[in-house]
């Protein structure tokens, strides 16, 4: 049998050698991109739990503050949980005690405006009341902070000192 024989019966359709290199050099870099993604979103995965654990101890925390009927101006209680620690605050913006056109800062007299109490005295203390969330990320020598910030009103006639 002579080579041009053999050629026709067998043929010599295939793939060489440089081909077979460059699929799979393409293949590798579409597998190294992929697990590079999946690595990315596991990171991401575990930033936002850090984040909405400490969303979640900010709002238990916020619940008992709003629900306490003796809230004094200046109140703060600080604690930790699981390796975050926060802190609760009340400030007395508006009272029974003070009248409007003393406001504290910027966000009272807005809200003071918005209500139409001008010279009159407010019917109701009204506090701002803050929790703050800190914790650490893995290795991460940087605080990472989470501030969760709400209004209460009191009667005159509930326990607000």
């Amino acid at each position: 049998m002579t080579m041009e024989r053999r050629d026709r019966l067998f043929g010599r359709s295939g793939f060489t050698l440089l081909e077979v290199m460059v699929a799979l050099a393409i293949l590798a870099i579409g597998l190294v991109t992929v697990m590079q993604l999946f690595a990315g979103a596991l990171r991401l995965s575990r930033v936002n739990r850090g984040l909405t654990k400490a969303v979640f101890i900010a709002q238990q925390v916020m619940d008992d503050l709003v629900l306490r009927v003796d809230l004094k101006d200046g109140y703060e209680d600080s604690g930790e949980e699981e390796g975050y620690s926060w802190t609760a605050r009340a400030e007395k913006l508006v009272g029974e005690d003070m009248k409007p056109n003393n406001e504290k800062d910027i966000q009272t007299a807005d809200f003071i405006e918005q209500i139409g109490a001008d010279d009159a005295v407010v019917p109701v203390n009204i506090f701002k009341l803050t929790v703050t969330v800190t914790w650490r990320h893995g290795n991460n020598p940087n605080e990472r902070h989470y501030e969760l910030t709400t209004l209460k009103t009191l009667a005159f006639h509930e326990k607000a000192q």
